[in-house]
């Protein structure tokens, strides 16, 4: 029975994680200004094309709400579900996901980035500020698929040492994290692949 209730709460929790993340905020709060973030820039439903396609306020707030679908699910699960900090996590990653396949825009989404930001700052606040350095360096460094998983690789690696008391659940979670960013992310780190192979046949 007991077995049985666990297993409900993880369960609960990764929905949760799941349904928080789908809830497209850039496209909601576009909307105020009448645009669909969809047509437009990128064409990538995220805080990022919000902020140079309808506006800074808009883009910080989308911003701050798609960190908010991270954080909130995983205060649940750890307050309210009392579950072990590497199912808070999956919780994170849940709400990851929710955001790249949302289940209101048949599976599709945005990159993951902000919720990504709200995981980390809930789960690993001492990692946090390395995260947000690391993922602008990575948007100023050459575009590489090779640079842009090792500077991750290298971080997350920094992450466990910082948080090496933790590894036994900590190392599992960035592994997993780490395959769900690069399957998110594949179109753009192919995109970034044949840029690199266009520029040595030249």
């Amino acid at each position: 029975m007991f077995l049985y209730n666990f297993n409900m709460k993880i369960g609960l929790a990764l929905v949760m994680g799941y349904l928080f993340g789908s809830i497209p905020f850039a496209i909601i709060v576009s909307r105020i200004k009448g645009i669909d973030i969809r047509k437009v820039g990128s064409k990538n439903p995220g805080a990022a094309n919000v902020f140079r396609e309808v506006g800074k306020p808009y883009g910080l707030l989308v911003w701050a709400l798609d960190m908010l679908k991270g954080i909130i699910p995983m205060w649940i699960a750890r307050d309210f579900l009392n579950l072990h900090p590497f199912f808070v996590g999956l919780t994170g990653i849940a709400a990851v996901a929710g955001h790249c396949w949302s289940i209101f825009l048949r599976f599709k989404g945005g990159k993951g980035v902000a919720t990504s930001g709200g995981v980390f700052l809930y789960l690993f606040p001492w990692f946090f500020p390395i995260a947000v350095v690391t993922y602008f360096a990575i948007q100023r460094a050459p575009r590489n698929p090779v640079v842009v998983i090792s500077g991750f690789v290298f971080a997350l690696g920094l992450a466990l040492f910082i948080y090496r008391r933790f590894i036994h659940w900590a190392l599992p979670f960035f592994i997993i994290f780490l395959i769900v960013g690069i399957i998110a992310n594949r179109e753009a780190l192919r995109e970034m692949r044949h840029e690199n192979m266009g520029k040595k046949d030249i």
